[in-house]
């Protein structure tokens, strides 16, 4: 073997597999166990010794968006793989276009060695004239097989067998899984859901009392009993109900024993995303299944929602602030969001999206504030600083160089010597990683000690690239900042010229401003509000020239006084 050959099995060869509910019909040829017992014979061969699987099964192959194949992906961008190995060319995929791309090009610009062992494709022995025909060949399969599977499934969503999985408050029968029966527990919440409904409660304190309840989610319920699910996972309170939910299990026509086929449709075997489809193409079969809820219940439930369909909200009110972003909860760090007064339009404020009063989250204050009076404060900062500045220019460069200049060059200087030592480390694992493979090729270290070794020094040298990359980043990062750090007295010199406050002015100067709940009563309120520049974070002027904190009379025997320092430690 030539020296050339050696060197490129220093890499990790990745051995991919993939399977398909469709391609599970072939019998046990095209089996992962199968495929892997081929790669990793094929593998040994060929002499590469370190390898490591990637796997997808139950994934299609007429798109790339599977969790092995992206994982793989990810590796070879990293420069840990240096060959691909696959049983055949429809196991990387189905779609000609896409594969061509992966053989022709990504693989190639990456110097990864790609292999197709029962295809005889090998890009270290040229192009492959035949490689596109089978492309091709592979989709066609994949087409075929697509209008075959979407004829079963229109036959047997004509005949009322359910297409869909059960809704809450159903469950398949373990006796016929194409038969729906009732889950008690999760059907009494739904009785309930409608009782209130009817009972004249909206969907948001449906749900505030469900939530109040303790009552899981329907996606937190189905994974305490171990059902799988598809849907959003993300939902950090499983008993947390959503409005849109409860919506959604009022409108769901399947709890009066209804089966309701085809609501959704996709466009081609290429494309997965469902998309509604309109309600006279529905197949609807009714009283296939025990109902939950009677048909006249149901049929009033959807009265009383059609009677309080939310508007869309006017212009005026859906003005947007040039703020909305900006403002976060200085106690919980969350985005505060944006109303209008439905009494007063021009009344416009913003309230912390995690308080328990408006959004049944954890921030126990609102956190409220007036538009107005954010503009009005921020307005008043932004005055006190380029009258500063322009009082006296070089304390205020000093002020700011105090403020990111010291720290930056202290982490640059930190970052650059780690930086160093992780590049320094990662030539000696290659080196040691070289001689390892020599002296098993010369029988002086056995097999067993060779994956042992190779293993270890393959996961460092995983690690300090990871590190050499983040510390190359972070050294990059610093540098751009010290340019902003120009470019944001820049900014202040502009407002200088300015009159009014603009989106892309706040953009350029400010990071985000953090809110604080109110203290005091009456006329004797304080609110703090800390804002917290681009580049330099928050910054304490020296009171060259005095100005009043700005005050403001909220309502009626109510005033509040804005103060903008933050509270030192």
């Amino acid at each position: 073997m030539q020296p050339k050959n050696k060197k490129e099995q220093i890499g990790i060869t990745a051995l991919y597999c993939r399977l398909s509910r469709d391609d599970g019909m072939d019998g046990d040829s095209n089996s992962v166990a199968n495929q892997k017992r081929l790669l990793s014979q094929k593998a040994k061969e060929l002499g590469f010794a370190n390898t490591k699987y990637y796997v997808d099964d139950g994934y299609t192959g007429t798109n790339f968006n599977r969790p092995g194949f992206q994982a793989m992906l990810g590796d070879i961008d990293m420069g840990y793989i240096t060959a691909v190995m696959v049983k055949d060319l429809s196991r990387l995929g189905r779609d000609y276009v896409s594969v061509g791309n992966y053989t022709d090009s990504y693989f190639p610009e990456r110097n990864v060695r790609f292999i197709a062992v029962n295809d005889s494709i090998d890009s270290d022995e040229g192009e492959s004239e035949i490689a596109p025909f089978k492309n091709i060949l592979n989709e066609m399969y994949a087409r075929d097989i697509s209008k075959k599977v979407r004829s079963s499934h229109r036959l047997r969503g004509n005949m009322g067998e359910p297409l869909s999985q059960p809704p809450y408050g159903y469950m398949k029968s373990p006796e016929n899984k194409k038969k729906w029966i009732i889950d008690p527990e999760a059907a009494d919440i739904v009785k309930s859901i409608f009782k209130m409904c009817l009972d004249g409660k909206g969907n948001e304190t449906i749900a505030r009392i469900l939530q109040e309840q303790k009552v899981l989610i329907p996606m937190a319920y189905w994974q305490s009993k171990g059902l799988p699910r598809g849907g959003k996972k993300t939902q950090p309170n499983p008993y947390k109900w959503c409005k849109t939910t409860v919506q959604k299990i009022l409108s769901q026509q399947e709890y009066c024993g209804d089966v309701i086929n085809f609501k959704t449709y996709s466009k081609s075997f290429k494309n997965k995303t469902r998309l509604e489809n309109p309600q006279e193409n529905w197949a609807i079969f009714k009283n296939v299944h025990e109902a939950i809820i009677d048909r006249e219940a149901f049929e009033q439930v959807q009265k009383l929602i059609a009677k309080t369909k939310r508007r869309a909200p006017k212009p005026s009110n859906a003005q947007k602030s040039i703020f909305c972003d900006l403002l976060y909860c200085g106690d919980c760090h969350k985005k505060l969001r944006h109303h209008t007064n439905t009494i007063n339009k021009d009344i416009h404020y913003f309230v912390c999206s995690n308080n328990k009063v408006d959004y049944r989250g954890s921030c126990p204050g609102r956190h409220y504030i007036r538009a107005d009076a954010v503009e009005q404060v921020v307005m008043l900062e932004l005055r006190r600083m380029a009258e500063f500045l322009h009082d006296d220019e070089q304390a205020f460069a000093d002020i700011l160089a105090q403020k990111s200049g010291a720290e930056l060059m202290k982490e640059q200087k930190r970052n650059a010597g780690e930086l160093q030592k992780a590049i320094v480390r990662n030539d000696t694992v290659s080196r040691l990683y070289e001689k390892l493979y020599e002296d098993n090729a010369t029988g002086k270290v056995s097999d067993e000690w060779f994956m042992q070794l190779s293993h270890k020094y393959e996961v460092e040298r995983m690690e300090l690239k990871a590190k050499i990359s983040e510390l190359r980043s972070k050294l990059m990062q610093s540098d751009e900042q010290q340019k902003e750090c120009e470019n944001f007295t820049t900014a202040v010199r502009k407002f200088m010229q300015m009159e009014h406050l603009t989106a892309p002015l706040l953009r350029e100067l400010i990071d985000h401003i953090d809110v604080f709940e109110t203290q005091g009563v009456g006329k004797n309120r304080t609110q703090r509000i800390v804002i917290y520049y681009r580049f330099i974070g928050y910054i304490e002027l020296p009171e060259v020239s005095h100005y009043d904190n700005y005050k403001a009379d909220t309502r009626k025997g109510v005033a509040v006084e804005y103060v903008s320092k933050a509270l030192t430690a």
